[in-house]
């Protein structure tokens, strides 16, 4: 038997491979086959190949909480980052970073013999005690800060030793994570990879050629053009990771998922409310905010030969949901007492019944939401009355129900104190005024 046929037998009997992939602000409607007029092939391709989820939503509107959700499979609220992490207290919240106790997936993983590389941000707790690889990863290669730049990257690490990042940051951290697949490849044991780009958040750099291609597409939107240009650069840089997992012969054994940590963020440090109104599509609102357009984002999952090419599923999942799915997915069966909120998705990715079996929850400091079957009830905390939606039919959420099913309101309400309760008992204080840089006073939102 020749090498290559050698090395693609051994891993088809090797436990599943995992490449989980959360970008960094990206919109529900910016990639190519949603739509989007941004040119995304790498990403459209994948959608070709697997599973896309029309339905899946981030477990908080902003980076951190998120990040702990995933790794977590929790509500963030219960492991310690209702909010951003900071190394400072800021306002009403303090230094947060992700609670020790908290079982992560590398530390749930590696009594199953996986090998986990993160690559790229961490943003879950600044100070040592608290860093990657005290939380089970393996290997750690990136930046510990949310804002880190793509020129000149800052707060950059391997492990714990400070490194200098030459080139842009997307292709660089592209790089290391194939050969850390090069390196994987070559051994016995399964690998989780967390490949967690920064891109498309601000600040916004890219490179020169495509910033003018898109000026030239986009030429009365802005900053969009140089978003626009990100989102590409960040596409060709996945398209040489998928590439390198065909030539090493592990596509057929890796389960790759794809998504976004947030909607698209309207800060005007960033593209502003005219480049995130393209890219939440039709969903109201963006970054930090509890309707849809903070929430859904894109999820792309392919697993040849395990979940079909080329479908599309509709069921409601959520960032909390992967941990239990990669668990289900291994044949790791969680060790007792392992608090796990979300649910596996191999059901919905497989096109078998789900069905979610509770309503999902979401609060920061200036806004809350609670999804129950197909009512959505959001209540923006500067506001006196919180509004109601039924989204599967109003996916602009542009019309509150609110005054004609007071009952549903309360109950809804009622629902998530209960769950405040349980898993939010200490919050972070709420604004009543309405934060100008977070939530800018639009025509869509005036």
């Amino acid at each position: 038997m020749g090498s290559t046929l050698w090395a693609a037998a051994v891993a088809a009997e090797r436990a599943p491979n995992f490449i989980v992939i959360l970008v960094d602000d990206l919109g529900w409607a910016d990639l190519g086959h949603d739509g989007s007029r941004i040119d995304t092939p790498q990403l459209d391709r994948l959608a070709q190949q697997g599973v896309k989820l029309t339905h899946f939503r981030s477990s908080a509107p902003m980076c951190s909480p998120t990040r702990a959700a995933l790794l977590t499979g929790r509500y963030p609220h219960s492991v310690g980052v209702p909010e951003l992490a900071s190394p400072d207290a800021r306002g009403n919240v303090p230094i947060l970073a992700l609670d020790q106790a908290a079982i992560t997936l590398p530390e749930a993983l590696r009594p199953a013999g996986y090998r986990s590389t993160l690559i790229g941000k961490w943003h879950l707790g600044f100070y040592k005690e608290n860093w990657p690889r005290t939380h089970g990863f393996d290997e750690f290669w990136g930046s510990l800060i949310g804002t880190p730049t793509f020129w000149h990257a800052r707060e950059t690490y391997h492990n714990e030793t400070p490194i200098t990042v030459p080139g842009y940051y997307t292709d660089e951290l592209a790089t290391r994570a194939i050969a850390s697949l090069r390196r994987d490849a070559a051994e016995a044991k399964p690998f989780f990879h967390y490949l967690a780009f920064n891109a498309p958040h601000y600040p916004l750099e890219a490179p020169f050629e495509l910033v003018s291609k898109y000026r030239k597409r986009f030429p009365d939107r802005g900053l969009f053009a140089i978003y626009a240009a990100m989102v590409e650069h960040l596409d060709t840089a996945l398209g040489r990771i998928f590439a390198a997992l065909d030539e090493l012969h592990l596509a057929e054994n890796t389960l790759v998922v794809f998504m976004s940590d947030n909607g698209p963020t309207a800060e005007l440090n960033s593209y502003g409310p005219e480049g995130a109104d393209f890219s939440n599509g039709p969903h109201r609102g963006y970054k930090f905010g509890t309707t849809e357009g903070g929430l859904r984002v894109p999820f792309l999952a392919r697993w040849p030969g395990k979940i079909p090419a080329g479908t599309v599923r509709h069921g409601s999942a959520i960032t909390m949901d992967i941990l239990p799915t990669l668990l289900d997915a291994a044949g790791v069966t969680p060790a007792p007492g392992h608090e796990i909120h979300g649910q596996s998705l191999l059901p919905l990715l497989r096109g078998e019944t789900f069905t979610r079996r509770a309503a999902l929850h979401w609060e920061n400091q200036q806004n809350a939401a609670v999804l129950d079957g197909e009512w959505k009830l959001v209540h923006r905390f500067w506001e006196p009355k919180p509004r109601l939606y039924r989204p599967l039919e109003d996916l602009g959420e542009d019309r509150d129900l609110a005054a004609q099913n007071p009952e549903k309101v309360a109950a809804l309400l009622a629902l998530h104190e209960q769950w405040k309760s349980r898993h939010y008992p200490n919050p972070v204080k709420r604004m009543t005024k309405r934060p100008p840089v977070q939530f800018p006073t639009t025509p869509l939102d005036p």
